[in-house]
This record gives C-alpha cells, structure tokens and sequence, in this order.
C-alpha cells in the first residue's frame, strides 16, 4: 500500500490547511520514499500522483521543495563533513539569507495575502511565545499582523540584517539580542548564564507575543525551549522528544546533554519572585 492510498482510506484531506502535516504524520515512511527518489509515490489509479497534488499547490509547493533540498543537503553533508555542516547550520549567512529571500518571494508574488507565510521551523511554544527559524522578508507580514509580536529574541552573535532592523523598526517590535555560539564537541557550549539571561527575557510577559530564533531553529533554539520545558516540569524524554523533531536530520547530543545538566534554580528564582511561573497555556 504506497503513502497516497493510506491517506485516502484514512479519509484525510490533502488539500486541506494541514497538507504538510498529513504528508509528515508519518515520518518513517516520508523519509524512506524520499531516500527512493519517489519511486514508490506512484499514481492511485486515475492519474494523479503525490508530485501532481503538491505542485498543483503553490505554497505547498514551495515548502515541500524547501524540505526535500534541506534533507538532500544534509544527507550529503553527513557524508562529505557532517562538522562542518552543523557549523553551516550555526552561522548566520546575509547572503544566503537575501537570496532565500528573492527565490520565495518570485515564486509567490501572484499571492496578495501574504499573512499566511510562517518562517521555517516555526511552533507555538506556550502563551505568547512562539519559535522559528531566522525570519526574512516573506514571513514579516505574518509576524506582524497575525502574531503581532512585541519582541523578537536572536541567539546569533552576528550583525542583524537591515532588513529585518527596518522592518521592526517600522511595526515598533523590540529586539532582544543574547549572542551564543552552539554546543559543539570539543569545547564549545552554551554558557549557562547566557541561557539565563535569554530565559529572563522570554519569560517577562511584558515582552510578549515574542519569536525565539537562531540560524535555523534547530539547536540553540531547541536548547533554550528545551529549558522552558524543564520549567514546565516536563520529563526529560518529552524535551528531548520535541528536540529531535526540530533538529532533525541532526540532533546533537551535546544540546541534549545540556537541557539535562542546565541549572535552573537561579531563573525559578527570578520567576517565581516575579510572578512569571507556573506558564500558561
């Protein structure tokens, strides 16, 4: 039985507002049919065939194509210098970022509502507080209008693109920036008090709706939400769950390790002295 028939019997809609969430449910078989170059995601019968049903959707289009070239870069990358591939994942690239940018943006340009169009990597958190990858000049419209967020926290140490300055400038959102490299063997790690410090920002509620982001989401990102999570009295195998998800294909046990070792005594302190814990849904 291939992908598309068990969707149909399980009476799942594709063309629905969760299309990408139907296609990922499961994640196993997505990943082996990709591997197979889609050999396997054959027509049903009458003619139209998983490629058909998502290039006829254009915003579908484009977020499926994003997910096939990050894996097909990763899988390559593990192969060739998976070290220097995660340092690719870490550092902020101005030009990639811009170009990213062009390419989305042609591709939707016939699109007038462009509210809808969340940056990569992007989850609700708890509350007022939401995750994403770095944010470009599609997603503003979305960031704005729909999460009509107040602050925006970076965990880069690079420069902020002027684009992105511009535009908070003009809507009046606040940028937080606590600058970390991520944990990486030998000696590299996220020092404890930078995470503090970045808590304390996210955990304010006078700083909230607030984005979280680093390069792409994954790892810095995953770091600091899997320490809300241990506020959240979360056990460690849900964290670590939710961690692997969004660094996938390339979770780090050394992020992992962290979330485990991270002191939180002194921010349950600050938070609870004002008033910021338990968090709400």
């Amino acid at each position: 039985m291939d992908l598309y028939q068990a969707k149909n019997e399980e009476g799942s809609d594709l063309r629905s507002s969760s299309k990408i969430d139907d296609l990922i449910e499961n994640e196993a078989e997505i990943i082996r049919l990709i591997k197979e170059d889609g050999k396997l995601l054959m027509d049903n019968g009458d003619g139209r065939d998983i490629h058909n049903i998502i290039q006829e959707d254009k915003l579908l289009s484009v977020e499926f194509n994003e997910v096939l070239k990050r894996f097909h870069e990763g899988e390559a990358s593990d192969v060739t210098n998976s070290v220097a591939d995660e340092d690719g994942d870490d550092k902020y690239d101005s030009k990639e970022h811009h170009e990213k940018s062009l390419r989305v943006m042609d591709t939707l340009k016939h699109i007038v509502n462009k509210e809808v169009i969340p940056p990569e990597n992007f989850s609700h958190v708890v509350g007022e507080i939401y995750r994403s990858s770095f944010p470009r000049l599609e997603n503003f419209s979305f960031l704005h209008e729909r999460l009509k967020l107040k602050s925006i926290l970076v965990l880069i140490p690079e420069e902020y693109p002027h684009e992105n300055l511009n535009f908070l400038k003009l809507t009046g959102i606040k940028l937080y920036q606590v600058g970390m490299s991520g944990n990486k063997e030998p000696f590299v790690n996220i020092p404890s008090d930078l995470l503090t410090k970045a808590l304390e920002i996210v955990l304010n509620p006078e700083n909230q709706p607030i984005l979280i982001h680093c390069n792409r989401g994954k790892h810095r990102t995953g770091c600091l939400i899997g320490c809300i999570r241990k506020l959240q009295n979360w056990s460690l195998t849900m964290i670590f769950d939710e961690y692997r998800r969004f660094a996938f294909p390339k979770a780090r046990a050394l992020d992992q390790q962290f979330i485990e070792m991270y002191d939180d005594d002194e921010i349950k302190k600050i938070a609870t002295k004002k008033n910021w814990l338990p968090l709400k849904w």
